[in-house]
């Protein structure tokens, strides 16, 4: 079981907190201080240049660590220097508010993916029952974070979801071909 810790900038609107109904449904415990984060843990930001991998379960269970707050003010992204930063991987959300859009998730859909990603399938699974978005959540995810969750390392999730973004774009068109 990996403890997941929410640090919640409470800038969202109350009733539709990923993160409180978290903390209410015992899924998470809340960080009151970036402080009190433990050193070497992970911590799930849009701007590591690593990306997440069941090689970081070792940082992971020291915990798996949330920062709750909303898209419009990402740039205030609180940034630790004794955590271990990474992104998630390509995914798309199935909340309401940005279903459908890519890496928009909200912090509910972020730790389950992690979960899974991490190999923590049964504690993933908890949010099933939790948030009426999650098993479409599995639908749209569930063949990606499956890939994820058997790579070894960050490159190897990297080089996955290039493979996933070139199946939906196709493929680059060669520069040569076009001169002729």
């Amino acid at each position: 079981m990996i403890p997941v810790i929410v640090y919640d900038e409470c800038q969202c609107d109350p009733k539709k907190c990923t993160a409180k109904r978290m903390l209410k449904f015992g899924l998470a415990k809340e960080a009151k201080t970036l402080g009190s984060i433990p050193r070497g843990s992970v911590v799930l930001s849009p701007f590591s240049d690593r990306a997440l991998s069941p090689a970081d379960i070792q940082h992971a269970r020291r915990g798996l660590v949330v920062m709750d707050l909303t898209w419009a003010n990402i740039d205030g992204f609180p940034r630790l220097k004794h955590a271990e930063e990474r992104a998630l991987p390509y995914l798309l959300a199935s909340n309401p508010i940005n279903w459908g859009r890519p890496m928009e998730l909200n912090s509910a859909e972020a730790v389950m993916a992690a979960l899974y990603i991490l190999g923590e399938k049964d504690q993933a699974a908890e949010f099933l029952g939790r948030f009426n978005w999650a098993p479409e959540f599995m639908r749209l995810n569930g063949n990606m974070l499956e890939d994820y969750s058997k790579a070894k390392d960050s490159t190897e999730v990297v080089r996955i979801q290039g493979e996933y973004l070139e199946s939906i774009v196709g493929e680059p068109e060669n520069p040569e071909r076009s001169q002729d």
